[in-house]
This record gives structure tokens, C-alpha cells and sequence, in this order.
């Protein structure tokens, strides 16, 4: 079983090594009419469309260049689902689907808090529930690679900078005012993983796999995932995760407590989305009032000043490691199959 897990992420890494760059300039070039019939078909609109409630009509209100990341939204149930929608990177969080993300959050949240007057807004501002899943049975890769391994070239207070920016495009969805529950389908690993934990419910498949691989990489984990991973399954076990990179199997994830649900055959996302259902049935005004309660505490917590000071000690002790003369050598040692040969800590000077 951890012979095949190891060989899949070494696919994933090859994949992402070779294609994520030439995929990105691809998807930005393409005709939006294109991308859109295209986009349009990888999100969960084949379940909803059984009850011919599934609103796709509305996405040019959501998001201007809809290529990197799909919205749909099912006005029966009041249940939307966002799709990281880049396929042949396996999903890997770069700075356009960023961009495309935080704009999309942003636009939706406007609209659920009914700030809009607009005919699609008036079918989202009653929004209950979101979905958040990757397309093609898996959720995401983690970083981009090809930009990562380019950082080097930059200055430390750069790199901060920028990925700062970066996590805060994605951790966006923790702005949204209604319960959201990552569907977790082949990996999420890295920043794909720490996308999860922003999210106030996980739902893993039973053959995926969740990891914060940052360490056997060479770099300090980022995204929020030294605060958010504590806050979900305890300081020892994180510490334990976050210093061994550890990748979580479906049952190891949900004894943890980093799953909620485990779920098996799950054809065309029907259990993810009973569970969305159970949650639309609630009371909205009680439900979005938790969110809101325990998405502060979760944000609190912690010995740094919280979430947000966290996000800045990550950004920049990430840029640090980018700074390092060996960096780039724990990506090719994973696509290589071999044991990264790292440099000692002195061998480039660094302010920590």
C-alpha cells in the first residue's frame, strides 16, 4: 500500500514538473466561450441535474475568465460547489487560479450577503452551503512547482511578499458567511492540503490521500497549515505531521480528527452532498452565525497572535528556504526517487 501511495505522488509530481507551466499559459490564452463548455462539465452539475435545478447560467457574473476555477450552484437545494479546475497539473494552486479564486470568493460573498440587486445574485444571496472539490477525482497537487522553483531568483523580502499574497487568495474562502466542506478525491498535498484545513468540514474519499509534505521538500509548511492542522488534531500530533511530513491515509486522516467522514463508491458526489443537504436544512440564520463563532476561535487560537500573524512567520520563513543554495533539490529528489541531498544549515547563511 505505501509502495503504491509513493509511486502515485511521484506521478503527480512528474505530471506537475512537465506540465503545469505550458497548462497555465494554455488555459489563459484560450477563448472564454471555450473554456467555459469545457469548465462547465467537470463540476458535480451531473447530480444536480437530476432535479433540474443546476444554475450554470450565472458564472459570467461570478467570474470574469471562469478557466482555473468553475462555480455551479443548485437553486433547490441552495448548494454551490467550487471546482479547482486544472486538470493535467492535477489541480496545483498557482498564482492565476489564486487570482481567479479570491475574485470568485469575493463576488459570492457580495452576493450572499445580498449586496447585489442583480438577477443571479438574487438566486445565490440564499446560498446555504458550498462545496469545495478539484476536478477529475482529485483535489490538488499543492503548490505550482514551476513557479515555486523560480522564487530563488528573488529577494527574501519578495518571496515574503508574494506568498503572503498567495495564501491570503486562497484562504479567502474563510470570508464566505456559509459552511464550506472540502471533498477530498485522490491528494491533497501541501498547500493543496492546507486549502482543506480552511474549511470547516473534510470529506475524504476512502482511497485519498491528505499530506503537508513541505519539510521533504525543503521548506517551512505555509498556507496557515502550522496553525489550522494544532487547532484540528492537537500540537503533538501536528507537530509530529508538519516535522515528518507525514501523508494521511483516508482512516489515519479521520482518527486524527482531521476527516469528518469517510465515504466509499461516492458516484457523482451523492454523500458529499446529503451532507450539504443535512446542513441546508438547519436554521441559516443559526448556521451562519456558528461559522462565523467558530471561525473565530479557530483564527484566535494559537501562541503567534493568530491566523493572520501566522500566515506572515510562514511567508517568510518559506521565502528563507527559497534563499537557500539547495533549493529546488527536494522536488527533484521526489521526481527522481531518490533521498534529497540537502544542504547543512550553515551551508548558506540565512537571518533567521
Amino acid at each position: 500500500m505505501k509502495n503504491t501511495m509513493n509511486c502515485r505522488f511521484v506521478s503527480y509530481m512528474k505530471r506537475q514538473l512537465v506540465l503545469s507551466g505550458s497548462h497555465q499559459r494554455k488555459s489563459l490564452s484560450t477563448p472564454l466561450q471555450s473554456l467555459y463548455s469545457r469548465s462547465s462539465s467537470t463540476s458535480f452539475s451531473s447530480s444536480f441535474s437530476s432535479n433540474g435545478s443546476t444554475s450554470n447560467s450565472n458564472i459570467n457574473d461570478i467570474i470574469d475568465n471562469p478557466s482555473l476555477v468553475t462555480f455551479t450552484h443548485d437553486e433547490k437545494t441552495q448548494i454551490g460547489t467550487i471546482t479547482l479546475n486544472s486538470p493535467s497539473t492535477y489541480n496545483a494552486l498557482s498564482v492565476e487560479m489564486g487570482n481567479e479564486f479570491e475574485a470568485l470568493i469575493h463576488r459570492l460573498k457580495n452576493q450572499i450577503n445580498g449586496h447585489h440587486s442583480s438577477s443571479s445574485s438574487s438566486s445565490l444571496k440564499n446560498l446555504n452551503v458550498i462545496i469545495l472539490k478539484g476536478s477529475k477525482h482529485n483535489f490538488s497537487s499543492g503548490g505550482d512547482l514551476h513557479w515555486l522553483k523560480k522564487l530563488r531568483d528573488n529577494p527574501v523580502h519578495i518571496n515574503a511578499d508574494k506568498m503572503y499574497s498567495f495564501y491570503k487568495s486562497f484562504l479567502s474562502i474563510r470570508s464566505l458567511p456559509i459552511p464550506t466542506i472540502a471533498y477530498v478525491e485522490g491528494f491533497a498535498i501541501g498547500a493543496g492540503a492546507c486549502l482543506t484545513l480552511a474549511t470547516d468540514l473534510r470529506v475524504m474519499d476512502s482511497k485519498a490521500k491528505i499530506g503537508f509534505n513541505f519539510v521533504k521538500l525543503g521548506i517551512h509548511s505555509g498556507m496557515g497549515g502550522s496553525h489550522l492542522l494544532p487547532n484540528l488534531i492537537g500540537e503533538s500530533k501536528a507537530k509530529y505531521a508538519l516535522l515528518t511530513g507525514q501523508i494521511f491515509n483516508a482512516q489515519e486522516a479521520y482518527d486524527s480528527g482531521l476527516a469528518h467522514r469517510i465515504v466509499t463508491d461516492n458516484i457523482d458526489g451523492d454523500e458529499v452532498i446529503q451532507m450539504a443537504k443535512d446542513i441546508s436544512s438547519m436554521h441559516p440564520l443559526a448556521v451562519r452565525s456558528m461559522v462565523q463563532t467558530t471561525r473565530m476561535r479557530e483564527d484566535a487560537m494559537g501562541g503567534m497572535g493568530g491566523l493572520d500573524a501566522t500566515l506572515k512567520r510562514e511567508a517568510y520563513a518559506q521565502a528563507i528556504c527559497y534563499a537557500k543554495d539547495d533549493w529546488g533539490e527536494g522536488l527533484d529528489a521526489v521526481v527522481e526517487r531518490r533521498q534529497p541531498d540537502f544542504d547543512t544549515y550553515h551551508g548558506n547563511d540565512g537571518d533567521w
